[in-house]
């Protein structure tokens, strides 16, 4: 029996198999043009493990049957070989009529995993079961109801700072009974942006007193700036109470961050350093600064930006990190 188990492994078809497959997608098919519904030239079908051992059991017990000329047997064998052989449809529309509609990630900082959501919709009044998206050694599996969506989500290493790339992966499913597999090859165009890591202990942030304007921003901040009104959410320290018990009403300070206050993280002021520690000391400032609302200017040998604060201020900051020295910035 092992002996058997061996020679069956070397009959799988393995990483050059898929390989094989891909390679042939790319070049008929090419990368997605999402949305996209899977049509029936979009899917494989082919027996598992289990479905090939199966196979080999009944056409066993089909011989046997004939040997013995026992009726029995060989009415078992042409019932199950009938089961075998529908489960080959269910598994195939279980899978066929599917909408791919878009692939999503978020930006993520390098040493930590990309973040691939796949979106899926059912148009169809029936549910599907146990769909599964497998991409290397990652899988995530959902079912679907009628004309539902729903999401996958494969993860993926992101070493380095600047585009990850998602590679090819499978929409598959086994079901019902596992005797064979239906899967399709997705080639996307999705990419994931890779922030430089921030360092663990960067200096002190860099307090230039230059700012734009000179004028105050409104919010967290040590300065008092005024009163308003009370709002939801409001902490109760800030709440103002001998002017909210003269007034009848609650009323909130408000503090702000002087102008003045704001720091410039210029790359020609860090001193001698490789690229990639100038990087990664940048992105723990602006991660800081944020944290602190002190708003901050940054100045690179190929971009500049104004001093502000927000998070589009913070994603623009770092998204010029990620991409520095890489060609196609603007992508």
């Amino acid at each position: 029996m092992a002996s058997l188990a061996t020679t069956f492994d070397r009959w799988r078809p393995g990483p050059r198999f898929e390989l094989w497959v891909q390679e042939r997608v790319r070049r008929r098919r090419g990368p997605l043009d999402l949305p996209l519904t899977l049509e029936y030239r979009h899917v494989y079908v082919m027996p598992t493990v289990f479905g090939a051992w199966f196979g080999g059991l009944l056409v066993m017990l089909l011989l046997g049957g004939l040997n013995f000329n026992n009726n029995m047997a060989l009415l078992m064998g042409f019932l199950l070989g009938a089961i075998a052989q529908i489960t080959t449809l269910l598994v195939y529309r279980n899978l066929v009529g599917l909408t791919v509609t878009t692939i999503a990630a978020e930006p993520v900082f390098a040493g930590e995993q990309a973040r691939f959501r796949i979106y899926l919709k059912n148009p169809e009044p029936r549910h599907r079961f146990a769909l599964q998206a497998r991409m290397g050694d990652t899988a995530d599996t959902c079912d679907i109801g009628p004309q539902e969506t729903t999401h996958l989500v494969l993860r993926q290493p992101a070493p380095r700072r600047g585009w990850l790339d998602m590679p090819a992966f499978r929409l598959e499913n086994r079901y019902p009974l596992g005797l064979f597999r239906a899967w399709s090859v997705m080639i996307p165009r999705t990419r994931c942006l890779v922030y430089p890591t921030p360092h663990p202990h960067p200096p002190p942030l860099p307090r230039t007193g230059r700012g734009d304007e000179g004028t105050a921003k409104a919010g967290e901040g040590d300065h008092f700036h005024g009163l308003r009104e009370y709002r939801a959410g409001d902490p109760l320290r800030m709440i103002a109470w001998r002017a909210s018990a003269r007034h009848g009403r609650l009323f909130a300070r408000e503090m702000e961050t002087p102008q003045e206050q704001a720091c410039e993280l210029n790359w020609y002021l860090m001193g001698e350093g490789d690229t990639e520690t100038r990087l990664s000391i940048l992105t723990a400032w602006i991660l800081r600064a944020e944290r602190q609302q002190i708003p901050y200017a940054l100045e690179l040998p190929t971009d500049a930006l104004p001093a502000n604060l927000g998070d589009e201020h913070r994603d623009a900051c770092l998204r010029i990190l990620a991409l520095h020295g890489h060609d196609g910035n603007d992508r």
